[in-house]
């Protein structure tokens, strides 16, 4: 009997698992998820600059670093012009960079064609997925990632484990944590 867990757009939550025989067992095999270091991050699927699905869960097995950003944000601006370098120099190693823009210059959710693509274009980013997101997302006292402030970044191992949260942008403390995940000490 195969064991899989469904995928949450806002969270999981204790007994979030399905059965079926027919189906191949997935590596997802936990039944709770969060928002906080040494929880299995929430699964969501949102809309990347291609107007593809892109699915969290989908990328188990990979180092990811879920970038929440706006448009508006000015140190958002200064961390998406390495966004595709850091992509591209991990990518060999199981790594994902994935932006996920949470409001246009005036607030709303960023349409795809538009302030989606005006990043992608202007920031050069070819592979590193930006996905369209919403305020839906953040924490409003419901559940949800608790972005208190822009960029928040989340690095999640390649168990989809968060291992370390960073609010505000520094190009050094990006880039230890992604040391640290990718290179793991044996203590």
């Amino acid at each position: 009997m195969a064991v899989f867990l469904m995928g949450c757009s806002s969270g999981c939550s204790k007994n979030s698992e399905t059965t079926d025989s027919t189906q191949e067992v997935s590596p997802i095999h936990w039944t709770e998820c969060g928002y906080d270091i040494g929880d299995h991050a929430c699964d969501f699927t949102l809309t990347d600059q291609s107007g593809n699905e892109w699915n969290l869960y989908s990328h188990y097995g990979d180092i990811i670093i879920l970038d929440f950003s706006t448009e508006w944000c000015g140190y958002c601006h200064v961390a998406a012009e390495e966004t595709q370098a850091v992509h591209d120099e991990h990518k060999s190693k199981g790594f994902q960079y994935a932006t996920i823009m949470v409001e246009d210059f005036s607030g709303n959710s960023p349409p795809l064609d538009s302030a989606i693509q005006r990043w992608v274009e202007h920031y050069g980013i070819t592979s590193a997925p930006v996905l369209a997101g919403n305020r839906d997302m953040i924490d409003s006292g419901e559940g949800g990632w608790p972005v208190t402030g822009w960029p928040t970044f989340y690095i999640l191992n390649d168990d989809l484990v968060i291992v370390e949260i960073i609010r505000g942008y520094s190009a050094q403390s990006l880039d230890n944590a992604i040391q640290s995940v990718l290179n793991p000490s044996t203590e």
